[in-house]
């Protein structure tokens, strides 16, 4: 009984307390911790400045639509126009002329009513043409600069188009007036001359005013004309390119 009162007693007997930890394996643990939150950090804060910049170059991208938008507007406007007066010049191409006109005044209305078909004709297949692929060059291309190429190549070709057709415009006008002196008398020509430079002075006298009020000294454009960014992770100063690391800086922002 004794020897089996001492077993028992020695198998409850309590344990030693434990070592203590050195005070570097104390440190370790928060120095861990430390590091994690750190990590963690620099993360969030990498992800933030990738967001500011690609919410940058979207809007830029947006304005650049609204542009895009508006050439394809301004074609498709000047495309109807020109083919309602291309209709025009050649119906009066089709017009017999009496055989005792005056040669002069027959070779300049076919001058003038051939120049305002071919040139109205010019405007409409080279509005079609821009409203066909220009959409489609942004929109197909590698990356944003063939969003800043099309709007290049559609506000150039804009500029020629409406000199095109203001000279057609003109071409009509003239066209119109002649035929008059070459089918009419004498005293229906003075009239209907008369009002056809009435109504060209009041219109000259319109679009003038309106371009006066509408139409800004100074075009400003939506391309960002200093370093585009090809490469997110490079702009912030991470030479791998994949945003990983404590290697990005802040100083992107003055790189844009």
């Amino acid at each position: 009984l004794a020897q089996a009162g001492a077993a028992a007693g020695a198998n409850f007997a309590p344990s030693p307390p434990p070592l203590p930890r050195p005070a570097g394996a104390r440190a370790k643990v928060p120095r861990r911790r430390a590091r994690a939150e750190t990590e963690e950090a620099a993360a969030m804060l990498q992800a933030n400045k990738a967001n500011v910049v690609t919410d940058f170059h979207k809007s830029a991208l947006e304005v650049r639509q609204m542009e895009l938008d508006y050439y394809l507007m301004v074609f498709d406007k000047l495309s109807t126009i020109s083919a309602l007066l291309a209709g025009f010049a050649s119906s009066a191409l089709m017009v017999e002329i009496p055989r005792s006109s005056n040669p002069y005044l027959l070779t300049m209305f076919l001058l003038s009513t051939g120049s305002a078909l071919g040139s109205n004709l010019l405007v409409v297949i080279v509005s079609t043409m821009c409203v066909m692929w220009g959409p489609g060059h942004a929109l197909r291309g590698e990356d944003a600069s063939y969003v800043d190429r099309a709007v290049f190549v559609l506000d150039s070709t804009k500029r020629g188009m409406e000199k095109f057709f203001t000279f057609g415009l003109i071409c009509y006008f003239a066209s119109s007036v002649l035929v008059v002196w070459l089918l009419f008398d004498f005293k229906g020509s003075v009239t209907i001359s008369v009002i056809f430079l009435v109504m060209i002075s009041w219109l000259y006298c319109k679009v003038v005013r309106i371009e006066r009020h509408l139409l800004p000294k100074k075009m400003v454009s939506g391309q960002i004309k200093h370093h585009r960014v090809n490469n997110l992770g490079h702009l912030m100063g991470d030479a791998t390119g994949t945003l990983q690391g404590h290697n990005v800086s802040a100083s992107f922002a003055s790189q844009i």
